[in-house]
């Protein structure tokens, strides 16, 4: 015990200032550390640690009461003539705390009465630091979890956007166009949470770029961002050949007709026959690669027998060829 008071007294001056309160020491009332009150009864520690041990107290002290949260005493980070300085709480300081130290970003303001943080919208956080977002992919994954029953503690810090705290509604960005919407994608998070869900073939930062390429001489629709297709050719970007993927469609005696477009399955597996896409309204020739128009004829000679054929174009290639052996047309 001995040593111990050796060693407090060396480290510190041992003349209390006339009439001020204080500790002497670094040590008094640290946690974890030495001494506790229960070795106050000791003198060498009473008389080194005063304020500690209830010798006297910083409520008295002449400068008058801390403001905004401000307390004296009990800090051991503050001793010798620093004793009953005011311990502020953050963003508080000033020998009173009277003074406000709060830095707003993205636009926010000061509130001078709380010294906090009013945030522009878009923005939260102490300082306005941040914009909404969840900083885990499980934030609204469904199946999965967390459940918006579970926003609490940590749930709450790691998705404040799933959990309400932060709206995206309120981005910096602006609203996304051509019916984007920000928020709710759990496979959006950290700072990509309130980045926009594009509808359809729009993308872009706010969904304003379409991002199609029609094919095949389709033609681009700039409002809906789709493609109108040529004759004979279907898809999204017209990139395969207009027909019915069921032999059954519009099989005659058979099953189904027209008549049953409106049922989903017939509607998808018949795109020709419910009109999906048009059939081509071009004929081309087996033999030359040429192509004509439905209606249109051309003359064609038969090789083997040595005549003519004059054939006719009567739908998406379909065409007939029949014998004339006097024709002399072109």
């Amino acid at each position: 015990m001995e040593l111990l008071a050796a060693v407090l007294i060396l480290l510190v001056p041992t003349a209390l200032a006339q009439g001020q309160c204080m500790n002497l020491s670094p040590l008094c009332g640290q946690s974890p550390g030495w001494p506790d009150p229960a070795l106050c009864s000791a003198n060498y520690v009473s008389s080194n640690c005063q304020e500690f041990c209830g010798g006297c107290t910083c409520d008295a002290d002449p400068r008058g009461p801390c403001r905004n949260g401000g307390t004296r005493g009990g800090n051991p980070d503050k001793y010798g003539t620093h004793t009953c300085d005011c311990n502020c709480p953050t963003p508080w300081v000033g020998d009173l705390c009277e003074v406000c130290t709060a830095t707003c970003f993205n636009g926010g303001v000061v509130d001078q009465t709380t010294c906090s943080c009013q945030c522009a919208p878009g923005y939260f956080g102490e300082y306005c630091q941040d914009t909404c977002k969840n900083l885990d992919p499980k934030c609204g994954a469904s199946p999965g979890w967390p459940l918006t029953s579970m926003c609490a503690d940590y749930v709450l810090d790691l998705c404040p956007e799933f959990c309400g705290v932060c709206s995206c509604d309120d981005d910096p960005r602006g609203p996304c166009l051509n019916g984007g919407s920000r928020g709710g994608n759990p496979a959006l998070f950290g700072d990509d949470t309130c980045n926009c869900n594009c509808a359809g073939n729009w993308i872009g930062e706010r969904c304003e770029v379409c991002g199609v390429h029609c094919a095949n001489g389709g033609t681009l629709d700039p409002v809906s961002c789709t493609c109108a297709c040529a004759d004979g050719w279907d898809g999204l970007f017209c990139h395969a050949p207009c027909i019915d993927s069921n032999p059954l469609c519009g099989a005659n005696p058979g099953w189904p007709d027209a008549s049953m477009c409106s049922t989903d399955y017939v509607m998808e597996g018949c795109h020709a026959m419910c009109g999906v896409c048009a059939l081509s309204e071009e004929c081309t020739d087996a033999d030359s690669g040429v192509i004509y128009l439905k209606g249109q004829q051309w003359a064609k000679h038969d090789v083997a027998n040595q005549h003519t054929m004059l054939c006719t174009c009567l739908g998406p290639d379909y065409y007939v060829c029949e014998d004339v052996p006097d024709w002399t047309g072109p």
